[in-house]
């Protein structure tokens, strides 16, 4: 899905980011090797592939920024399915509550990670803004009675 429209990413192949986000960008690079890119959603695609993609409409001084971030945080968690990623050893069908959990808890794991990133690079971001999206894109994880 996010790789599929290669004229999305050539169209903003060359687009220049802005300051705070190419600073993340260039530390996730130098870290890890991963290229972040701009695509028609927001993921890490894995330790594998090394590549984070921010959705292109995204402010990226802004709400683009803080995805980047939480981004860089699952890019940052174990490869394997150890310690925040150890949720993925249970099985979904069998144990589905524990699974949600367990997903959830990486979820917030990555956007604490993404925060102490942001101060590790003294980027200064809204703390408001910030908490609303975290808490709308935990929302998501958040296991649902049906």
């Amino acid at each position: 899905m996010l790789q599929k429209n290669n004229k999305l990413m050539g169209k903003f192949k060359n687009r220049k980011f802005p300051k705070k986000f190419q600073r993340v960008c260039d530390y996730i690079k130098d870290k890890k090797g991963v290229v972040v890119k701009l695509g028609d959603g927001t993921a890490f695609m894995g330790h594998f592939n090394r590549t984070i993609f921010v959705h292109h409409n995204y402010d990226l001084t802004r709400n683009g920024l803080y995805a980047l971030l939480h981004e860089v945080g699952h890019s940052l968690q174990p490869p394997t399915n150890v310690g925040s990623n150890s949720y993925k050893n249970i099985d979904f069908d069998l144990n589905k509550r524990e699974f949600e959990m367990g997903r959830f808890v990486n979820e917030m794991d990555a956007w604490k990670i993404g925060l102490n990133i942001a101060n590790e690079l003294n980027i200064t971001i809204d703390n408001k803004e910030w908490n609303v999206q975290k808490n709308e894109a935990l929302l998501t994880y958040w296991p649902k009675n049906n």
